[in-house]
């Protein structure tokens, strides 16, 4: 339950800095101006696609590595895991407040139909910011360990 009040407090936070009034009750978002109330809840599905994510990610630039014909340590893929779990769970919760965000200003007149129809829009919102972040964490990743394995062999 901690963990879901951080979250609701950070996305009210966020909520707030950009125009948005909102206020945290516990593990509920509280949005005036849409009078609804949010309720974060992280479930298991939510962890299982966090680490999901963070496997995927951790794969992906094995597989690239692999095939380059170069390999890094087992704690390099530990600690690329570890981060990408750190990563993945605080995306989430930029997930949450985009959501929100986007019922509030950009979809505001219409929200009605989008809190009908929460489940598949909170998917499409989901997986394209996950995809966006492993793109985006992939490309970083290999940037900087490419970078780092060719200052290495020159030592």
């Amino acid at each position: 339950m901690a963990v879901e009040n951080f979250i609701a407090f950070i996305v009210s936070a966020l909520l707030s800095i950009t125009g948005v009034s909102a206020k945290a009750e516990g593990c509920i978002i509280y949005v005036p101006s849409l009078n609804q109330r949010f309720i974060v809840a992280l479930s298991c599905v939510n962890w299982v696609g966090i680490f999901l994510a963070a496997f995927i990610y951790t794969f992906v630039t094995w597989v690239y590595f692999s095939f380059k014909g170069r390999s890094l340590s087992w704690r390099t893929y530990l600690v690329l895991g570890f981060v990408g779990s750190i990563v993945f769970f605080f995306v989430n919760i930029l997930r949450i407040f985009t959501e929100i965000y986007l019922l509030a200003r950009v979809y505001g007149s219409v929200y009605v139909y989008y809190l009908f129809n929460w489940q598949s829009f909170e998917e499409q919102i989901g997986i394209g910011v996950m995809f966006a972040t492993l793109l985006v964490l992939s490309f970083s990743s290999w940037a900087f360990l490419k970078k780092w394995m060719n200052r290495r062999m020159f030592y």
